[in-house]
């Protein structure tokens, strides 16, 4: 009787908690889409560069200091006025248009932004592009494939 109500109460949970994803998921990618429209960018964008910074975990806290969805480091996130990292909207909202700049600056340069977003606009102009540092070139690689996948994909 008691593995079979155990059974019972591991799938109580387990459906509760997928239901309590599936929401905050959804509010999640609106939050998305809200913050990239309103820095002119492709919500799809703004998701590959999530899955590939925090894999769309608002708490994450990188090794180098980054912080909450989109990694942003402390000094973007005082420039880009991102005055709670780790709150996912204040996050969004200041790092998407830090994208956005990056990727006026680069005239719609998109490898360049994205390059400039990793190691910092001083080493894209010094080096002339996309900076010689492998975790650079991955990073620049993943978003663009990441990116690519999400368009082909609608649905996701």
């Amino acid at each position: 009787m008691i593995p079979v109500f155990f059974n019972l109460l591991s799938l109580f949970y387990l459906t509760l908690s997928t239901t309590s994803f599936s929401a905050l998921s959804s509010k999640l990618l609106q939050n998305i889409e809200d913050a990239a429209k309103r820095s002119y960018l492709d919500p799809k964008l703004v998701q590959a560069v999530i899955a590939v910074e925090s894999n769309f975990d608002s708490k994450a806290t990188s090794h180098k200091g980054a912080m909450g969805l989109m990694q942003v480091m402390p000094k973007t996130a005082d420039v880009c006025d991102v005055h709670e990292p780790h709150h996912a909207v204040n996050n969004l909202m200041g790092a998407c248009e830090c994208l956005r700049r990056l990727i006026n600056r680069y005239r719609g340069n998109l490898s360049l932004a994205l390059a400039a977003y990793n190691a910092g606009p001083t080493n894209v102009d010094r080096h002339k592009g996309i900076p010689p540092f492998p975790e650079t070139k991955a990073y620049v690689k993943k978003i663009l494939s990441k990116y690519s996948e999400l368009k082909r994909n609608p649905n996701r």
